[in-house]
């Protein structure tokens, strides 16, 4: 009997702590995450903002790329438009390309998470369901945006990696890109090469 009551005693005391617990957590968090202007700051750095901006406006490209069939060098015309979306929140890219009258569309989500301190994007296209999911930093020296995910081939299984550089330039109406292919012995594929013209700017 003495043991059945120490059970519920205990029992009791962690139902009676676990709130108390709780609401310390809860004031810590509040605590911690400072007032609104900081938050924002911390998760929305005007720096990195500044970098997805150079992508605002409409653009137009011609591109060496490599294409399926025995690999066969091609040319590629591109044209895509950037526009911010939800309060400035997330950067929308609609993409056209055309390569050999093979035409296609995509649509990229871009966007910088404080909390991660990383760039990401979630590239889509009308020509499969596959969607692409990338992390990427901006190599100051370089001044490149680039953006690494995983793209995974549905008959072999095999994985690769997407490496996409957007190679900002002194002229502001140049960006150079690359998007390469890295597989699991290191080897590297550049899949498409050239540059985008700024057509015009976004309203």
């Amino acid at each position: 009997m003495r043991t059945f009551w120490k059970a519920w005693i205990g029992v009791a005391a962690l139902l009676v702590a676990t709130p108390l617990l709780a609401q310390q957590s809860a004031k810590e968090a509040e605590k911690e995450a400072g007032n609104p202007a900081e938050y924002e700051k911390v998760l929305k750095p005007a720096d990195k903002h500044e970098v997805l901006n150079r992508l605002v406006g409409s653009w137009k490209g011609e591109f060496k790329v490599l294409i399926y069939g025995p690999v066969k060098e091609a040319t590629m015309t591109q044209d895509f438009v950037g526009q911010w979306i939800l309060k400035d929140n997330f950067l929308e890219i609609d993409f056209n390309q055309d390569i050999r009258g093979s035409k296609l569309k995509a649509k990229v989500l871009m966007g910088y998470n404080g909390a991660w301190r990383r760039f990401y994007q979630l590239y889509m296209t009308d020509g499969e369901p596959r969607g692409t999911y990338s992390k990427g930093v901006f190599l100051k020296a370089k001044n490149t945006l680039l953006l690494t995910g995983t793209e995974d081939d549905p008959i072999s299984g095999d994985s690769y990696e997407r490496l996409d550089f957007f190679n900002f330039q002194d002229n502001k109406d140049k960006i150079g890109y690359q998007l390469v292919y890295r597989f699991a012995d290191g080897s590297e594929m550049k899949v498409a090469d050239g540059t985008y013209t700024r057509v015009k700017d976004a309203k």
